[in-house]
Formats: structure tokens, sequence, C-alpha cells
């Protein structure tokens, strides 16, 4: 499984994705973390998922092998060396 953590927000995060043309397939509270959030992201139409977490103060992306579908390793890396602007 890829996991990478990211300097960006999550509100940064799903506005890059969403400029990317991904959607929110789903969101709940993180497991086990009072406060903390988590979502899934897909490119409608095509394969795969990535997973977007935030919980105290980190905020995350997680690639399952089998949920890759061609695109989301790529993303989850291009988002790892983005910097938030300030």
């Amino acid at each position: 499984m890829l996991e990478l953590d990211l300097t960006l927000t999550a509100g940064q995060v799903l506005e890059e994705c969403r400029r990317r043309g991904l959607v929110v397939r789903s969101e709940r509270e993180l497991a086990g973390r009072t406060g903390g959030r988590h979502w899934h992201l897909r490119i409608p139409g095509r394969p795969g998922t990535l997973e977007l977490s935030e919980s105290q103060n980190r905020v995350w992306v997680k690639v399952h092998p089998l949920r890759d579908g061609g695109w989301a390793s790529a993303v989850a890396h291009e988002l790892s060396a983005q910097r938030p602007s300030l």
C-alpha cells in the first residue's frame, strides 16, 4: 500500500483534486480518531480510488494496490510534491 504525507491542507487537496476532475465518492469520520476526516476520491467512469485522510494536523493519502486504476498512485505522488502557496 502506498501512503504519503502531504504538506497541503485537506481543503487544498480537495480543491486540487476537483481541478483534476476527481469527485468525492464518500466522506466520513476517520475510524478511531476523534475529529479526523476520511474521503474516497475517484475519476468518474474509471476504476481506482484515492483515499485522503486528516487528523491532528496530519494530512495523508493512501492508494491500495488493487485500487490504483492506473492513475491514483501518480496523483498521490504529484500531491505529495506540491507545497502550499502563501
